[in-house]
């Protein structure tokens, strides 16, 4: 499974120019690649829709992080 940053890097793209094209701050890109938070379903749409990738795949790094969050099965519902 792939991280944040590794999906960022593999496009890339710096914080900054993920952070604009999502429409969020760089912190919030640089917490949610260090898995400090867990990014609002609206937030996870945004950087996916920026990245060009799932929802489900951006889900999935933060059910690593936090496994009793059913995120990946919330956004595919």
């Amino acid at each position: 499974m792939r991280g944040l940053r590794e999906i960022r890097r593999g496009r890339f793209m710096s914080i900054e120019e993920l952070a604009e094209k999502a429409g969020v701050s760089t912190k919030t890109i640089v917490e949610a690649e260090l898995g400090r938070t867990q990014p609002k379903f609206r937030t996870i749409k945004r950087i996916s829709e920026a990245l060009e990738i799932e929802p489900t795949e951006v889900a999935e790094f933060f059910a690593t992080i936090s496994p009793e969050a059913d995120l990946v099965g919330k956004l595919a519902a």
